[in-house]
């Protein structure tokens, strides 16, 4: 869902008569938090056999979660932030009050094809999933239902906190390529030069 946005945001962006050159100015403070954080989740994936994984994944899920609310805060006057750190915290609260666990819809996953999975969450390879059917709380609705099945090329059961998260993303990237880094660097030259006078 998330590379989804991204490329819608590029092509609103170049719609909208931004430049795609402008990402590289970009500026995200904590940025290696990011990083730290998508290691942490592929790790649960990559090597959910492995016992530390299996005993103490759904930790690096809540890890991997704070790391992105704190990089989020941390760069809040960007647009489209405060709508990313929404759906980061609807998230992060669904997943602290199932005991470190995401909530996904069995049947959700059957339609997207994606019945592998419901069987590596029944015998404990993926540690950081449960059944959407043993949550007895109001955060079911904040669990992963929403299906977006085959023949769309990446099936997958997103969260509304994903959707929060995918269109805060759409907003940023569009904002980033609308903004006028050249004249804000000739700028910031030329005020260089006059101080050097």
């Amino acid at each position: 869902m998330f590379l989804e946005a991204v490329i819608l945001g590029v092509v609103i962006g170049i719609v909208r008569n931004g430049s795609v050159r402008n990402i590289n100015f970009t500026k995200i403070r904590g940025w290696f938090l990011v990083i730290l954080a998508f290691v942490l989740q592929i790790s649960t994936l990559i090597f959910k056999s492995m016992p530390v994984i299996m005993s103490y994944g759904k930790y690096f899920y809540i890890a991997s979660a704070l790391l992105i609310v704190l990089t989020l805060i941390m760069n809040i006057d960007k647009k489209g932030m405060w709508i990313i750190l929404i759906g980061a915290i609807l998230n992060f609260i669904v997943v602290v009050m199932n005991k470190n666990r995401m909530p996904i819809s069995f049947d959700g996953l059957r339609l997207a094809g994606l019945e592998n999975m419901i069987d590596d969450i029944r015998n404990g390879s993926i540690s950081n999933y449960m059944s959407l059917d043993e949550v007895t709380n109001w955060t079911k609705h904040l669990g992963k239902y929403i299906v977006i099945p085959k023949p769309y090329p990446m099936a997958k059961v997103i969260s509304i906190g994903d959707i929060f998260m995918s269109l805060g993303i759409i907003f940023f990237i569009q904002g980033e390529m609308l903004k006028s880094y050249l004249s804000m660097k000739n700028r910031m030259v030329r005020m260089g030069y006059r101080g050097r006078r």
